[in-house]
């Protein structure tokens, strides 16, 4: 994948349309590098690409713990109206079928009365894909998968957290999880152990029972009962109606991954194609029939106005009065030319009747002649043609045209959405297995809303004994009887998630070791202290991370330098991405705020232009600083500068970067002092 172009819309501190150009424009040279003041949309920028591919399911912590909705309405730009809302586009390269396509996904969002509308577009070589943009979010799941995103897009808070080994070993156990599937073992195990805690709370409580409440006797101990009987089959129908809705809602998964939904909306779909058909059919026979006019007649126009020209010409002479009289006297001059030549008489009796008959022949009912044979019929027609009939009837030609051509691309897109149904035999056990979980999901809901019912009733009975009775026993705890069923459910959690933890180790450990490999030789890259850490072990079980020395002895994270920690942390990210084996953009929001200047120095060499084939680093002037761009060599793509201007409120995109100061001595002599380090 590769980024091409970012647009932003009145988007954060962006007001108006700022167009980013992020492509490399050279191979060789795959960073590219932006510079801003804190403030000046930086991390807007790695917020908007992360919202343009994954819109609600942004990963990490771009949403800032915010609700989708909320987060909208809180990147508009402030002097913006909110009904007016804001814009991302993000426009890049991927394989697609096996070649590569260019795409645009376009999601804007305006903020309505009551919630955010939010419309989301997506463009294939150009052209609107409607089956592209209705299964977005599956197709962007085979380009970037957002278990493994956070390897790519991350910013200095991410890489100051993953510095605790602790933090690191939570990422390396999601991205292992993301990269082998296991994400959903983790799900399964936390389900497991929440039933699990719920079941023994529930026999715990029946053993705390006081003495008290085993004195009381009559109507209030036979309601509590009812009422807590009630309660127990609650949580029962609780349990299993979400272990039928979790498996209801994995069966739908499956069957999204699998076509199986559009499968059913085949019959949608197959009449959507044939609307889609009839529709190009009508257009074309209305630009048949429309062609059957004076159309034609468009492809001579030229010609035409030459025909009234010269038509009104004729008009003219044919108006003139003197006309007939010239032309008598030129035959009178053309007779005494033929007698002057001395012609015998027949040639002149010859050319005498010619001229006579002629005249006759021409002459209209008034008597005069009509010698250039003028229709004012037709020349009143063909004026009234090029007045404005043809310009109408180009105007009603050009509009069928696109009606075909707009009729012609629904009819496309229905074709390769019908094209793209699953056959029967592919999805029918999914679609089986779909119809059933969604049976068992229906009784499920419909037994839980008659527990609801019953503990509802059992309730307000025992509020009617407690009414009744002494003040204090209003205030005793109720008390769950403890259940075989509840102990059962407690033994086979436990075994069950014992038996995935086993799975997990199982599936992590036969990768674990070139996921080591890699992130040592990352950490060997860049730290200074190259003989500092020979090993790196990752626990299979717990993911725990563990830095060893030559001689086995174990580095404690405390024992580390910031920086050291920090680049560890990035060590960690640049193994992880390469295990991944996905060829994604690398993109850093501020990555070198605590480092001094020689891993400085190490992370600009030797991480950033070898990161990926596309790196788009979100610098500060106190990190990548004018005087170190030599650092990156030939590495550095363009370069563009974010800066804020007050007096418009808003930040410009421009080409460029931070002006040179005064030159720093630390980095003048970078590479003579490591090389006396040496």
């Amino acid at each position: 994948m590769i980024f091409d172009e970012l647009v932003l819309t009145d988007v954060g501190p962006f007001k108006g349309t700022q167009r980013i150009p992020l492509a490399p424009r050279s191979p060789e040279r795959p960073v590219v590098l932006f510079g801003g003041l804190n403030g000046a949309g930086k991390t807007t920028v790695l917020e908007a690409l992360l919202l343009a591919l994954y819109g609600g399911h942004t990963p990490g912590s771009a949403r800032r713990a915010r609700t989708y909705d909320s987060y909208l309405r809180h990147l508009i730009n402030h002097d913006v109206d909110q009904n007016q809302g804001a814009r991302v586009e993000l426009a890049f390269r991927a394989v697609h079928d096996g070649a590569w396509r260019s795409f645009r996904i376009l999601r804007s969002w305006s903020s309505g009365p009551d919630r955010i509308r939010e419309t989301v577009t997506v463009l294939r070589d150009g052209m609107p894909d409607t089956v592209l943009t209705e299964g977005w979010a599956e197709y962007v799941e085979t380009l970037a998968p957002r278990g493994v995103a956070n390897l790519f897009f991350f910013d200095g808070e991410q890489i100051e957290a993953f510095a605790d080994l602790e933090v690191a070993g939570e990422l390396v156990r999601t991205a292992i999880g993301g990269l082998l599937g296991l994400d959903l073992v983790d799900r399964l195990q936390e389900d497991l152990s929440v039933l699990e805690r719920r079941k023994r709370q529930e026999a715990a409580t029946g053993e705390a029972e006081t003495e008290f409440l085993r004195s009381q006797q009559g109507l209030l101990a036979r309601t509590k009962r009812a009422e807590e009987d009630a309660r127990h089959v609650l949580d029962e129908a609780d349990a299993a109606y979400l272990q039928a809705k979790r498996a209801a809602d994995k069966a739908t998964e499956q069957l999204t991954r699998e076509g199986g939904q559009r499968y059913q909306a085949s019959e949608e779909l197959r009449d959507r194609l044939r609307e889609a058909a009839a529709k190009r059919s009508a257009e074309h026979k209305a630009l048949i029939d429309a062609l059957a006019g004076i159309g034609p007649l468009l492809l001579v126009g030229p010609l035409l106005e030459r025909v009234l020209t010269q038509g009104a010409a004729e008009q003219r002479q044919a108006d003139n009065q003197n006309l007939a009289a010239l032309l008598a006297d030129r035959d009178t001059q053309l007779l005494d030319l033929l007698r002057g030549q001395r012609a015998t008489a027949n040639v002149q009796q010859a050319v005498a009747e010619f001229l006579t008959q002629d005249v006759e022949h021409r002459k209209c009912g008034d008597g005069v002649p009509d010698l250039l044979g003028t229709n004012p019929q037709l020349l009143a027609f063909g004026e009234r043609l090029a007045a404005g009939d043809l310009a109408e009837e180009r105007a009603h030609l050009k509009a069928c045209v696109e009606n075909l051509a707009a009729a012609q691309s629904a009819l496309d897109d229905a074709e390769r959405a019908v094209a793209a149904i699953p056959a029967h035999d592919a999805v029918a056990e999914t679609l089986h297995a779909h119809q059933e979980a969604t049976v068992v999901l229906a009784h499920a809901q419909t037994s839980l809303e008659s527990a609801r019912r019953d503990l509802q009733e059992a309730t307000t009975n025992r509020q009617r004994a407690e009414r009744s009775v002494e003040n204090e026993l209003k205030e005793a705890n109720k008390t769950l009887l403890e259940s075989e069923e509840a102990l059962r459910i407690v033994q086979h959690a436990a075994r069950t998630r014992e038996t995935l933890a086993k799975l997990r180790a199982a599936a992590t450990e036969r990768h674990v070791q070139r996921i080591q490999a890699l992130v040592l030789d990352s950490l060997r890259s860049l730290m200074r202290k190259d003989n500092l850490i020979s090993e790196v072990k990752i626990d299979p079980v717990t993911c725990a991370v563990e830095l060893l020395t030559h001689n086995g002895r174990l580095v404690r994270p405390r024992s580390l330098s910031a920086g050291e920690r920090q680049l560890l942390a990035v060590s960690l990210l640049a193994g992880l991405a390469r295990a991944s084996g996905r060829m994604l953009p690398v993109v850093i929001d501020t990555p070198l705020g605590r480092l001094d200047q020689d891993h400085r120095k190490r992370l600009i060499q030797r991480y950033l232009p070898h990161a990926s084939h596309q790196v788009i680093v979100l610098s500060t002037d106190t990190e990548i600083t004018p005087q170190v761009l030599g650092k990156l060599g030939g590495s550095i793509s363009h370069m563009i500068k974010l800066e804020h201007d007050p007096s418009l409120r808003t930040t410009l995109v421009t080409e460029g970067y931070f002006e040179a100061q005064p030159a720093d001595p630390d980095y003048e002599d970078d590479d003579q002092d490591e090389e006396t380090q040496r």
